[in-house]
């Protein structure tokens, strides 16, 4: 199998958080390596493109967060862009910006620890002493 079919089955049993979670890792790992104008540019151009679609998706009717949640990841989302543009004109640090995607991951994978845990049922553990 070449590694672009590969890629593609992987894509397509992906689901949603892991897409988030790769694209979130991905981002990080440009920016944590943006040693040069060229690669800091591409690294915060790509962190804004992922706060764009990540913003679009919160904005659809369709999607299912609740409102507060969703309130605050839209507002995390428009100071990551605002940061971004920030940091390609002065060249400050990007710990920041590393630091909420850091943060975004965690939360991603512990909402995907919390799905892939099996409930226990009720009683399960009665007479375990």
């Amino acid at each position: 199998m070449t590694l672009a079919r590969y890629a593609a089955v992987q894509d397509a049993a992906a689901t949603p958080r892991d897409i988030e979670l790769r694209a979130f890792r991905y981002v990080n790992g440009l920016l944590g390596t943006a040693h040069d104008i060229g690669a800091r540019a591409t690294a915060l151009h790509k962190t804004c493109q992922l706060w764009s679609l990540l913003l679009a998706d919160l904005a659809l009717p369709s999607n299912t967060l609740p409102d507060e949640l969703k309130a605050k990841l839209i507002s995390l989302g428009l100071w990551a862009q605002r940061e971004a543009s920030a940091r390609l004109l002065d060249g400050g640090s990007l710990v920041a910006l590393i630091e909420l995607h850091r943060d975004m991951i965690a939360g991603l994978e512990g909402q995907h620890a919390q799905r892939a845990k099996p409930a226990m049922p009720a009683g399960a553990l009665a007479g375990v002493a």
